[in-house]
């Protein structure tokens, strides 16, 4: 079996944990945020073409320096056979395994949650459910509108709210002064969480690599702009678990 894999990075740090994992960044991916910092995951591509068996083989040799394999990319999620064989391969290694997905593909990530292939999901939250998802995600198509496209995601929230007992939930959210800035809009993400089991993470967001160019004119925003987000998101919901990363 063959999939879109651009690069493995082996016994690499993670922000989200002190342990070592193996990094697998997959091809591909439904969204075209402006301010993508992975461009070049964006399509596949035919060089990025891979045999599963020989990541299989790396994986084994990581198998004892490693904590887990975190899987991400571009959308690792449209690549649904390819999940489901390098994870189930990973639980055979008693492996930790993450995934981190934008959530639009909520049937993949209920196969791989039903079959106790996650430890933890990452997802991308990266708007509200507001005319401003389209204006971030660029993701409609002329065979998917915005209005399913969110719909895919409410069923994904809906999905992590079942599974959140057994495993780790993070959401992250990227802070983008023109795009997504106003206190309103995080308040409205923040009622779409806030009965699930989870972590929300909030960051600034960076010009150094993006996919628009016109991005790298956009300052960051200060640290004082996003406590001021987090002080007031706490004020409206107290045991909200947000920080900033």
């Amino acid at each position: 079996m063959q999939a879109f894999i651009s690069e493995i990075v082996p016994a690499g740090s993670v922000d989200f944990s002190k342990d070592l994992f193996m990094k697998i960044y997959f091809s591909g991916c439904d969204f075209k945020c402006s301010y993508c910092n992975t461009p070049d995951l964006l399509e596949t591509k035919f060089d990025h073409v891979v045999e599963l068996k020989d990541i299989k083989k790396e994986i084994e040799r990581q198998a004892g320096t490693v904590k887990g394999v975190l899987i991400t990319g571009g959308e690792p999620c449209f690549q649904r056979q390819a999940l489901l064989n390098l994870l189930t391969h990973c639980k055979s290694l008693k492996l930790d395994t993450i995934i981190h997905t934008n959530g639009s593909k909520p049937d993949v990530l209920k196969s791989l949650l039903k079959n106790e292939l996650l430890t933890q999901v990452i997802m991308d939250f990266k708007s509200p459910f507001t005319k401003t998802f389209e204006k971030i995600t660029k993701s409609q198509t002329f065979f998917k509108p915005t209005n399913d496209i969110m719909k895919d995601l409410l069923e994904t929230l809906k999905l992590l709210r079942q599974y959140d007992e057994k495993t780790k939930i993070l959401f992250r959210t990227t802070v983008v002064p023109g795009l997504l800035f106003r206190k309103e809009d995080f308040l409205e993400m923040a009622k779409e969480i806030e009965s699930i089991l989870c972590s929300w993470e909030l960051k600034a967001f960076s010009n150094s690599v993006v996919l628009d160019k016109q991005m790298r004119n956009i300052t960051r925003p200060t640290q004082t702009f996003l406590e001021n987000i987090i002080t007031y998101l706490k004020k409206e919901i107290p045991n909200l678990n947000v920080k900033i990363v």
